[in-house]
């Protein structure tokens, strides 16, 4: 953890409510959903397998690096594939809950911005195996090892689309509406509130948008509080690792709600 996030942390510890503290019955029931770790589906183990399998494998590849530090800069590093899967995956509670709020809301479509490895992306698949699941990667290599993990677990429904997210947002033709937005990649609040208006059109009053990393920096965290404040979202959910953004008209007052991460939900298992 970085200084800021470890700071930010503490204060969730001492600031943060349950995650069934909510009044409305929808996010009672989601939310109360989401965090229920007893409710785990079999590919789950599938899945933290394959996490694992990255986790030792010490091969190194040439990576196309566009970074958090700009939108559009590229820079070629060498990495172990291993150092990618310990440093950049999202850590398999939050993986289980995204899993089960997918599973929840039955969405159609499903857009992804930054794949990785792919274990997120698996994640959502595995909680809406009929949803069409699009996900975005700059770096043909993590492309690459990503559709190795769609295969292993026999996932046909997930398009991935080797592309910065600037030249697909600007570029992708399709205007079809999408229910889940998952917002990760560039952690960047410059970056993330372009995506955001660029997207904004597909949206509909059911969508749901999930930003990772919401306290990866100050930075970061500015662009989360300036999207909770867009005049669109009736309520907002921080869960420190992510946060959620909703539209639903039906909310009678705009709140954003604080909720205490669990600790398992910083550790990997």
């Amino acid at each position: 953890m970085t200084g800021f996030t470890l700071k930010s942390f503490l204060r969730n510890r001492i600031r943060g409510k349950k995650w069934n503290s909510f009044h409305s019955p929808y996010l009672f029931r989601l939310f109360s959903f989401m965090s229920d770790d007893k409710e785990r589906l079999a590919i789950f183990d599938q899945i933290e397998a394959l996490r694992n399998r990255w986790q030792k494998d010490e091969s190194i590849i040439e990576r196309k690096d566009f970074g958090a530090g700009s939108i559009q800069s590229e820079k070629i590093t060498s990495q172990k594939i291993s150092t990618i899967a310990k440093r950049s995956l999202s850590y398999p509670y939050q993986g289980r809950c995204l899993a089960r709020l997918v599973l929840s809301e039955n969405p159609d479509l499903i857009l992804e911005l930054g794949t990785s490895l792919g274990i997120s992306t698996a994640y959502f698949q595995s909680g809406a195996s009929k949803a069409k699941v699009i996900t975005v990667e700059g770096d043909p290599e993590l492309a690459k090892l990503a559709a190795q993990t769609f295969e292993d677990l026999s996932m046909t429904n997930i398009q991935v689309v080797v592309s910065t997210f600037e030249d697909f947002l600007k570029n992708n033709p399709d205007d079809s509406k999408i229910d889940i937005v998952f917002l990760d990649g560039n952690h960047q609040s410059g970056a993330l509130i372009h995506y955001y208006e660029k997207l904004k059109t597909s949206f509909t009053p059911r969508t749901i948008v999930i930003i990772d990393d919401i306290y990866w920096s100050a930075d970061m965290h500015d662009g989360w509080k300036k999207l909770i404040n867009m005049p669109e979202v009736t309520q907002s959910v921080d869960c420190f690792q992510f946060g959620v953004l909703f539209f639903r008209p039906e909310f009678l007052n705009k709140e954003h709600h604080i909720l205490r991460t669990p600790l398992k939900s910083v550790f990997r298992k």
